[in-house]
């Protein structure tokens, strides 16, 4: 499966966007906590995007970067291969776990903070978004705000990447859904048949919140 790490980044292609923790509007800020240790942590995920009931959903590469196409059902198909980043974040203003999914240019900056910050989950972070909602050149400044002794033990349990945000598909099921154009059931399900409907956000997605508020004055100030 095409997971891959900081070291890897540069072999995977495609940005992409969009994510689970949002902030809608321009100078909405968060503050959050980057649920790593260190940079040996950081995951990221090369995946096909497919339409199941109307819906992008994503499903997992099977191949790596230096193996041949036929490795992956959907590579030999010629399906475009997209890598990301589901970054976990613990939002401190809503008390819950989300996932901020980001491109594979995210790596270099969450590295950077890593690299600034040693067990970087005991820092707490505003992230402040500088873009008013729908433009593309949006960006976010990130600003270390304080440091406590928490540890990911602390901390609830991370949101299930593969196989819940990310499909894990087999060949076989890849196949199947390029004669079908939908995926095989598993055990009673019904099956996952894919519709021309215009995209929206997946169920688990629709409790998600921005906040707003002042910036704290004595943070330090990361942009990307």
């Amino acid at each position: 499966m095409a997971r891959f790490n900081y070291n890897e980044a540069e072999h995977y292609g495609g940005q992409g966007g969009g994510g689970y923790f949002s902030l809608k509007n321009d100078k909405d800020v968060a503050t959050v906590r980057f649920m790593y240790n260190s940079i040996d942590d950081v995951t990221g995920y090369a995946v096909h995007e497919v339409e199941i009931d109307g819906k992008k959903r994503y499903v997992n590469c099977l191949r790596e970067y230096n193996q041949p196409k036929d490795v992956c059902p959907f590579c030999r198909a010629n399906k475009y291969t997209t890598a990301k980043l589901f970054v976990p974040i613990y939002n401190i203003d809503e008390d819950r776990v989300q996932v901020w999914e980001r491109g594979k240019k995210f790596i270099s900056k969450i590295s950077s903070i890593c690299a600034r910050y040693p067990d970087v989950v005991s820092h707490k972070f505003e992230i402040e978004r500088n873009g008013k909602k729908g433009e593309t050149s949006t960006t976010y400044e990130i600003y270390e705000v304080g440091k406590d002794e928490t540890t990911l033990e602390d901390l609830p349990e991370q949101t299930q990447i593969l196989g819940k945000l990310v499909l894990d598909k087999t060949a076989d099921d890849m196949e199947f859904f390029l004669e079908n154009d939908y995926f095989p059931p598993e055990g009673d399900e019904a099956p996952v048949r894919r519709r021309s409907e215009s995209r929206e956000e997946p169920p688990f997605d629709e409790d998600r919140r921005g906040t707003r508020r002042t910036p704290a004055s004595n943070r330090r100030r990361e942009t990307f």
